[in-house]
């Protein structure tokens, strides 16, 4: 059997991070990486062949060395969908094919060893609205896709998750070929086509994790993921004070130097050659490598790219791509006061998170004592001034600054209040 996996995909919706969707971090290692790895541990021997874009081509080969795999790569062109990136790969598929996303986290049990039919589709039961495909389905057949159909117009409660085998590659080119559609639903279409001829297509049920990459703020579903599958591993490289706190599942690798009175509550992963700085706070955080968390920092629940620094800052259920740098006292709030859930951009698209702070891009500064509200997003390379207190979405390359001119200066003469007096005015 061979494994198509779909990595050319373009990510539109996951703005201002800019890293190709299964070529972000995670612990180290590449979304890509974790997921290949589970695959070839599940299903060993079986051959890859790795549809990329002309971006990701590189990292995807790296990948697929690192790990050893017998693969090929194919590059999509153009982001023009998953009929159009299966059928980059035409002249390499032959016989039994499973189809699969880069970048959806699955438990391993997804993969199968032994399929049923001529196709099999995996299907996942779902409690509200998820914008993609829908099965229609008659006990374990299924009797078509329904792509985005709208809340309240969905088939069945059976969202399609992106694990497709089928028994005769070849003859599910030859579909995708036909297939005619004006939207991004040529895939769907041929499988439709597939069912008014009476071919039997199957349903798998899956009822194991499931985190989509669809939006920026998904990332920290998955570190949270990740994270949940730590044991506590300590570099014998790194250097930890006996005055630092290190509590639960905690993976601290070669060349971290953790200071005095530094607290690290698990699980939390700090990368290579990371600085934990005097009484900072690091709570269920992936640091990736190069991080420095200045004097009295706190970082909680959020992810941090490399080379990222910090100093006396709170940093909470924020996502920062990398190379991201705080000015003393900046503060990336993420908690509105009325307790709704956070909204983000103009759109205001629903992250259906109660706690959500930054999402920034590549390069991004932030000033001494500014400060960003819950979803903010800030595009790469832009600089956030002094005092500023951020509300809106700020695009890739601008800097915002607070003028001289708009602060008033004037004499002034105090009057001198005892504590006994400010004691008394509090009474009243």
């Amino acid at each position: 059997m061979k494994i198509i996996v779909l990595a050319g995909g373009e990510g539109k919706r996951m703005w201002p991070i800019n890293t190709d969707k299964c070529l972000i971090p995670f612990l180290g290692k590449s979304l890509l990486y974790h997921n290949l790895k589970k695959i070839n541990a599940r299903l060993p021997g079986v051959e890859f062949i790795i549809v990329a874009s002309p971006q990701t081509k590189d990292g995807v080969e790296k990948v697929a060395e690192e790990l050893k795999l017998d693969y090929k790569i194919v590059i999509q062109n153009e982001p023009s969908g998953m009929a159009d990136a299966i059928l980059s790969a035409k002249h390499l598929i032959a016989g039994e094919i499973l189809i699969v996303n880069a970048e959806d986290i699955l438990d391993a049990s997804v993969f199968q060893n032994n399929y049923e039919g001529d196709v099999m589709l995996t299907g996942i039961k779902v409690d509200k609205y998820f914008p993609g495909g829908y099965i229609k389905v008659e006990g374990e057949s299924v009797k078509g896709i329904v792509e985005k159909p709208g809340e309240g117009n969905e088939p069945s409660d059976m969202v399609k998750l992106v694990a497709d085998y089928f028994k005769d590659g070849q003859k599910l080119i030859g579909y995708l070929e036909k297939a005619k559609s004006e939207r991004d639903d040529i895939y769907e279409v041929a499988l439709s086509q597939m069912i008014s001829d009476g071919i039997n297509i199957r349903l798998a049920r899956y009822e194991g994790v499931w985190i989509p990459l669809k939006y920026p703020w998904h990332i920290l579903d998955i570190t949270a993921y990740f994270l949940s599958k730590l044991e506590q591993q300590i570099s014998p490289a790194a250097k930890l004070s006996e005055k630092a706190i290190i509590e639960g599942n905690v993976v601290i690798e070669e060349g971290v130097k953790v200071f005095e009175g530094a607290c690290i509550k698990g699980p939390c992963h700090i990368g290579k050659n990371c600085i934990v700085g005097n009484n900072s706070m690091i709570r269920e955080s992936n640091l990736e490598e190069g991080c420095v968390t200045g004097f009295s920092s706190d970082i909680t629940r959020s992810y941090i790219g490399a080379n990222s620094w910090f100093h006396t800052n709170y940093i909470g259920d924020s996502v920062l791509e990398g190379d991201f740098g705080a000015g003393s006292g900046a503060v990336l709030a993420n908690l509105r006061l009325d307790n709704q859930t956070i909204k983000v951009g103009e759109e205001k698209l629903d992250s259906e998170r109660e706690k959500l702070g930054l999402i920034a891009g590549q390069g991004v500064r932030v000033g001494v004592n500014a400060s960003t509200m819950p979803g903010v997003r800030v595009g790469g390379n832009s600089l956030i001034g002094p005092g500023v207190v951020l509300r809106k979405d700020l695009k890739e390359k601008r800097k915002i600054t607070i003028k001289e001119e708009s602060y008033q200066e004037q004499d002034y003469e105090s009057a001198a209040t005892t504590y006994d007096q400010f004691r008394d005015k509090l009474k009243h």
